[in-house]
């Protein structure tokens, strides 16, 4: 349960808490404060290493960076006794806070202290958890030219005395330099007699890392021009000049430099040069002695043509490339009513599964023209690897089959942001319930001219007497969900109070993480439709021959996820501007593997 602020305003520290960044997004953001704020120039965490971030509500107030201990310090090695043998196989043991700053504009009385302490508690748990081996001792250094390491003496950190001043230089082999800035190494024991344990014979298996004989070899990343030449062909050999996946890649690199539909794409292509067009494994003419671009009838012919699914899973695996495991998932649909309106059914509707935080759209499909979303969600269950995630839906996927199916045969969660009237037996059920003695938890938000404040109070439903109750299938917890909105403007209120159920027990996911779930949910809004719809004009798009409009919907995709997964830009707009200008970058894009 989350404490208010203390009457004068200042920061309450016993509601402070620290967790792992979350996801792509979180990990570049926390990687531009830190080279912003510190004073030291930063270049990223080295070797398995953690990204803790200190949080007030949704206000980030502290950012603590763990990696890999350091190689070779010999006040420390004196201080554990281990052999040399030891030290390389033990070195995994050891975390080195390698960057520690505070992100309040004033001095807070014991923040640091406090934000250090929470992060040490976790600290062994979480490398755990992401690296699969716990961590004995943490590390530090601390400039005496700059700092007295007060907020690590507080914390019952143990100072080693002074390093000799040198550095290793950055490549393969081992070499040092002296910088003549000696350090004061501080340790802290995460486990009792820690040096003990580290010089010991035999330590326990749970400790033991990787093997350390020689370097992993990284996953090799493919480009999104290779998955595209995946893709399989469509046309008949007679007449066909241009590869398919050339067609392809040139759609993709002008749908990320803003250019809609076959007849910007057809301008694009013919801008570029003899060279990039090569690049792309463009037509030679050897009647005109050059490199040609494709024609408007090539991009409508192919893309009208094109199976949907292909291109869909093509762009698909590139996508897997940057996403984050186990990441949240939100599903829902969206109309193409530029589409729709040329069709006699009157609808061309896609569902799309997009996860939380990147914003990556994993795959979408189309909903047929006799049913509705429910069955295409299921469809996209199948088409996905969704084990150990958790899949938020919206108020028409309350059914019990979707349940079972996302549980039984998925090995997933679910999170049903809304019970509305479609369901009004669960409804009723939610609304009876009394959630005022609930562990709960409260953000407050200011943004876009108005205060928004959300408390969200969950029951848990797993004991006999709530037997029958929101007969969801395998829910666990029911959540409460209250909005109150203000207006800064003019003043006007207005509170709107939402009924959620999950199937994430009370051990597996309180309060605070459930809001942020629901919450991330129209992350598929705001991140996907809302782009699709007004950077891409999507909505007054009336291409709608064949599998045109679901095609052209892929390739949109494909460009938010090329400019989600750069991390250069706030605002996909402004990356179409930047790519209009520089054809070449937008090529490279698509003909670059992602870097590791």
């Amino acid at each position: 349960m989350a404490a208010p602020a203390t009457p004068r305003g200042e920061i309450d520290l016993r509601v402070v808490t620290v967790r792992p960044t979350w996801g792509a997004p979180e990990h570049r953001r926390w990687d531009r404060l830190v080279a912003a704020h510190h004073y030291l120039p930063f270049h990223g965490v080295f070797g398995k290493g953690l990204r803790h971030v200190a949080t007030l509500g949704s206000m980030w107030l502290a950012l603590v960076g763990w990696q890999s201990g350091a190689f070779k310090l010999a006040a420390r090695d004196r201080w554990i006794g281990w052999s040399a043998e030891q030290q390389f196989a033990r070195l995994h043991l050891i975390a080195h806070n390698a960057r520690f700053v505070i992100l309040t504009p004033r001095r807070v009385a014991n923040l640091a202290s406090r934000v250090l302490g929470l992060s040490l508690r976790r600290l062994s748990q979480d490398m755990q958890a992401v690296h699969g081996y716990p961590v004995v001792l943490a590390e530090t250094f601390v400039d005496p030219a700059r700092f007295a390491g007060t907020c690590y003496r507080a914390s019952n950190w143990r100072s080693l005395g002074l390093t000799r001043g040198y550095a290793r230089e950055p490549g393969g082999a081992a070499r040092w330099r002296h910088h003549g800035r000696p350090k004061e190494l501080f340790v802290f024991e995460l486990t009792a007699n820690a040096a003990e344990a580290l010089s010991q014979v035999e330590m326990p298996a749970l400790w033991h890392g990787e093997p350390r004989t020689e370097p992993m070899a990284a996953p090799r990343l493919r480009s999104l021009f290779e998955c595209l030449g995946e893709v399989p062909e469509c046309r008949r050999a007679r007449g066909k000049r241009y590869p398919l996946n050339t067609v392809l890649a040139l759609a993709v690199a002008a749908r990320v430099a803003g250019y809609r539909g076959v007849t910007a794409f057809a301008q694009f292509a013919a801008l570029l040069g003899q060279d990039q067009l090569k690049a792309v494994g463009a037509f030679y003419s050897p009647s005109k002695q050059r490199y040609t671009a494709p024609t408007v009838t090539t991009f409508h012919n192919i893309l009208a043509a094109l199976a949907p699914e292909t291109l869909d899973d093509a762009i698909a695996r590139w996508t897997a490339q940057h996403c984050t495991a186990h990441a949240p998932v939100a599903m829902d649909g969206k109309d193409v009513r530029g589409a729709s309106k040329q069709t006699k059914q009157g609808r061309r509707m896609m569902v799309a599964a997009v996860e939380h935080g990147s914003g990556l759209v994993l795959r979408q499909t189309e909903v047929d023209d006799k049913t509705n979303e429910i069955p295409a969600v299921r469809k996209l269950f199948s088409a996905l690897d969704l084990a150990g995630r958790t899949v938020t839906l919206d108020a028409m996927h309350a059914q019990q089959d979707t349940a079972r199916l996302l549980l039984d045969q998925c090995n997933a969660d679910y999170v049903v942001t809304a019970i509305k009237d479609n369901q009004p037996t669960m409804l009723d059920d939610l609304t009876a319930i009394d959630f005022n003695d609930a562990p709960w938890h409260e953000t407050l938000d200011k943004a876009h001219g108005r205060i928004e404040r959300r408390r969200c109070a969950v029951v848990d439903l797993s004991g006999s007497k709530w037997d029958g109750y929101a007969d969801l299938y395998a829910r666990r917890q029911a959540i409460r969900i209250e909005r109150e909105r203000k207006i800064v403007k003019t003043g006007e209120r207005s509170i709107e109070v939402t009924y959620s159920l999950t199937s994430l027990g009370a051990d597996r996911a309180g309060p605070e993480l459930l809001l942020a779930l629901v919450r991330n949910h129209w992350h598929i809004e705001n991140r996907v439709h809302y782009v699709r719809d007004f950077t891409y004009d999507e909505d007054r798009c009336r291409a709608y021959v064949r599998h045109l409009p679901r095609n052209l919907a892929c390739l949109t995709n494909a460009a938010i996820a090329i400019v989600r997964c750069k991390g250069r830009f706030r605002y996909v707009p402004e990356a179409n501007r930047h790519y209009a200008a520089r054809i070449q970058d937008a090529l490279d894009t698509i003909l670059t593997p992602p870097t590791a």
